[in-house]
């Protein structure tokens, strides 16, 4: 019947097939689970899952992309906003009074740089051969070192969240 609230309307909820190696860890439990009974199978149940768990949640992700893009691929745009972004940014102070180190700074940004890399004619070429030779042999020490500058606070918290942690709160030695 329609719009009631029968549970034969709503669908079971499908659970995730276990991986292998948590079968293997649950499996190896097995035996202890045959000859234990009531509060020990309590136990040997949280055991068996929270190793099962660790094990999964401890692992890397093969497929996951890390929220920060250390290599770039520079296009003209992106040499231009870097070679000249001093220069952005003052202009962007003087035409809006705004500070750059404030978050209003991102709402002007990207048209500014628009404005500037329109206006530009032989700086264009330059600007592009210049993306070709960075992404060939690197990018210059002061453009990687203001990367470094701006990545660090946020490479530092990934970095940190990707860290195993031992479940007594002990650090893990290798």
């Amino acid at each position: 019947m329609t719009g009631s609230n029968s549970e034969s309307d709503e669908e079971p909820q499908k659970q995730v097939p276990l991986k292998k190696e948590e079968v293997t860890i649950l499996e190896s439990y097995l035996e202890q689970w045959d000859s234990g009974s009531g509060q020990e199978r309590n136990v040997i149940w949280k055991d068996a899952t929270t190793e099962a768990q660790l094990k999964n949640h401890g692992e890397k992700k093969k497929d996951a992309k890390a929220p920060i893009n250390l290599g770039r691929k520079w296009m003209y745009r992106t040499v231009v906003g870097a070679l000249w972004k001093k220069e952005l940014l003052k202009k962007i102070q003087d035409d809006t009074r705004v500070n750059p180190r404030k978050l209003e700074m991102m709402h002007h940004y990207s048209r500014y740089l628009t404005d500037m890399v329109n206006s530009l004619t032989e700086e264009i070429e330059d600007a592009t051969d210049m993306a070709g030779q960075w992404n060939m042999q690197g990018v210059p020490p002061d453009i990687q070192a203001d990367t470094a500058r701006r990545k660090s606070k946020d490479l530092l918290v990934q970095e940190s969240q990707d860290v195993p942690v031992h479940p007594l709160g002990l650090e893990e030695r290798g």
